[in-house]
């Protein structure tokens, strides 16, 4: 299933072509069979049938997973770089796959899109030897880097505070979203005013929680609302340690009655929940956290009137009362109240609307964002007098973006 780094390589790595500066992805799974062609795009080996890598899969099946990703990720990169095909590697900060790429002869840049000691928290993640270690991991990646981009003033400083680091080079720039046209935009007259979407994961993290307590305050004021849920269950962890199933927290929260006016839906493809969200009069995103959020971007991409919680990123996105409205984060009350409140007053919530496309379209649009990420590749060749290609904008200049 694609996820935020998936969008935000396939988006991004699309613009850049647009732009005149070719693009390599290296991934160790191809999620889903185009009929484009794809040159672009390096599926990593990373499988050993020797008898000594059988032998270490039963020895080390937490690690050994870990080397061959590793040995396989710098293997391509540097046999691309010999090939003369690279500027710069980017990559994400997971498990600090930049730590294995010292020595490659190619500048690299690691991308914070959501350190384990953010979003593992945020999930609810046991802080245990195996947190310390990832932790570890991802420092030490961002220690190897050439330069550091992060997609919210958010993660950027909390990293700087969680790891001690100035990273005084590090440059925030958004995630690109897809752009969408007028006539395809979210309309007060095309939705159902008392229809409620939520798009994300049933867990801690995304506060799909918190999105159904909230629907349960709604219900007792308006009980006309509708609720579409969509999204994997991953199984949410409530603040007494104990595991809920979404089927399981729908009965204890709803009664049969109020369970009624609920459809899960569980996954969807971007494009059916794109159609929910303008079917709906308000989407919700009531993440304890985001390092960006991408769902909620997309949402304003397409003039959807929004509730958010006002947590990490999404405070960047969304100003109360200027392009939507936020609550304070896990409060299902209050994330409640503003949804009344919106249920209230279609027609501002229309303006809403209309302020969060306006918005979007000048920040996240993907020929905006690649345009600041040229330039901030340019400034890192910079600084590095012997790369192959100086000019980053040369039709056969070709930086990698590595996601895992």
């Amino acid at each position: 299933m694609a996820n935020g780094i998936v969008s935000y390589v396939g988006t991004l790595a699309k613009a850049l072509e647009e732009a005149g500066v070719g693009c390599r992805v290296l991934t160790s799974q191809v999620l889903e069979e185009t009929g484009d062609e794809r040159p672009l795009v390096h599926r990593l080996q990373t499988a050993d049938n020797s008898l000594i890598s059988k032998l270490m899969w039963r020895i080390d099946r937490a690690g050994w997973p870990h080397k061959l990703f590793a040995k396989a990720l710098r293997n391509e990169v540097s046999q691309l770089h010999a090939q003369r095909a690279l500027d710069l590697v980017e990559v994400e900060e997971s498990f600090g796959w930049a730590r294995h790429l010292g020595g490659c002869g190619v500048p690299i840049v690691v991308r914070l899109h959501g350190p384990w000691f953010l979003n593992g928290a945020a999930n609810g993640v046991a802080q245990d030897a195996a947190f310390r270690r990832r932790d570890a991991w991802e420092k030490a990646g961002i220690l190897a880097a050439d330069a550091i981009t992060a997609p919210s003033h958010d993660v950027l400083n909390a990293t700087r505070k969680h790891y001690g680091l100035p990273l005084e080079d590090a440059e925030v720039i958004p995630n690109p979203v897809e752009p969408v046209g007028p006539a395809d935009r979210w309309s007060l007259q095309r939705c159902d005013r008392n229809r409620i979407v939520f798009i994300g994961r049933f867990d801690r993290h995304k506060g799909g929680d918190t999105m159904i307590d909230a629907f349960a305050h709604v219900l007792r004021s308006h009980p006309e609302a509708r609720l579409d849920f969509v999204g994997p269950d991953r199984g949410c962890m409530d603040d007494a340690g104990r595991e809920w199933r979404i089927e399981q927290y729908l009965g204890e929260k709803l009664s049969a009655e109020d369970r009624a006016k609920v459809t899960y839906h569980g996954f969807l493809p971007g494009s059916a929940a794109a159609e929910l969200r303008k079917r709906a009069l308000v989407t919700v995103a009531p993440s304890r956290y985001e390092t960006f959020g991408i769902a909620t971007a997309e949402a304003m991409m397409a003039g959807c009137p929004l509730v958010v919680c006002a947590s990490g990123a999404l405070m960047e996105l969304v100003q109360d009362g200027r392009n939507g409205a936020s609550a304070s984060p896990g409060d299902a009350r209050d994330v409640g109240e503003k949804l009344l409140a919106i249920l209230k007053d279609p027609e501002r919530a229309a303006r809403l609307g209309r302020q969060a496309a306006e918005d979007a379209a000048g920040r996240y649009a993907p020929d905006v964002v690649a345009r600041q990420t040229v330039a901030f590749y340019q400034r890192v060749l910079g600084r590095f007098p012997g790369s192959i290609h100086p000019d980053v904008r040369r039709s056969d200049a070709k930086p990698a973006s590595v996601s895992a």
